[in-house]
């Protein structure tokens, strides 16, 4: 079954939230006037407005790399896990799985369904790939499981420590567990801290604590800044304002 990797919104959609999902988490989003969005899942914890800068569910320690592959032959859409370990049936359903060493190292592929174990081996995992594994697995193929970015986002902490890196930017407030569209392209709204922007200035995501979610001037002499996400294009904002930019996340 086909799925559409691009629709089109009607002014005024991109703000719209829905408790069902509506489309496949990830998938982009264009207004009329070339504003770029992605489809997401909020998390557990409502988010009051929009202009916020989100990411992601954080990566489980234990799943996110080196875990023995056992031996599957190539052209497979499944395979096991030599590795003992805990996961919850589809917990990385339409997530995905990489591998980082051995054969099949630098593949990756969308998972499709997984099977649930409590701390043992054999864990199943089915990847959505008509065609396969390109490559043989042997016990030396190590893999890691990466949830959906899309799935789960949530505020960046007041620090600026990130979970995913920086997604988007809300649109509008968004209740716990709904789904929405955050921005990631072209004009916006965006919360700002107290290292406001003049017309022109590179933002990037705030380090200053307190200030979750919010953009600030890149501060090219800081080794942190570096994860521009936009431009300022309107007058200075005051502490906790939303600023005129052009957001450049993600096309």
């Amino acid at each position: 079954m086909a799925f559409p990797t691009t629709v089109q919104l009607k002014q005024g959609m991109e703000k719209v939230e829905t408790s069902s999902q509506k489309h496949k988490l990830g998938t982009r989003g264009v207004t009329s006037d070339g504003r770029i969005f992605y489809y997401a899942e909020n998390s557990g914890t409502a988010i009051t407005h929009g202009g916020y800068l989100v990411d992601g569910i954080a990566a489980v320690a234990a799943h996110d790399m080196d875990l023995a592959a056992t031996a599957t032959s190539a052209g497979a859409t499944s395979f096991t896990s030599g590795t003992s370990l805990t996961v919850t049936k589809d917990q990385y359903k339409d997530g995905y799985v990489y591998f980082n060493d051995g054969p099949g190292q630098g593949e990756t592929y969308k998972v499709k369904s997984n099977t649930a174990v409590s701390s043992a081996t054999g864990l199943s995992i089915t990847i959505d790939d008509e065609d396969g594994l390109v490559t043989a697995l042997t016990t030396s193929s190590l893999f890691g499981l990466m949830y959906n970015p899309y799935k789960d986002i949530k505020i960046i902490d007041g620090d600026g420590t990130m979970t995913t890196g920086v997604l988007g930017v809300t649109t509008a407030p968004v209740t716990a567990d709904y789904f929405c569209w955050i921005q990631t392209s072209g004009p916006a709204s965006v919360r700002l801290g107290a290292q406001v922007g003049v017309v022109g200035d590179a933002l990037t995501v705030s380090q200053a604590s307190g200030e979750s979610g919010e953009a600030e001037r890149t501060d090219y002499s800081d080794e942190a800044d570096i994860a521009n996400i936009g431009v300022a294009m309107g007058i200075p904002a005051v502490d906790s304002d939303n600023q005129w930019c052009m957001l450049n996340i993600r096309a």
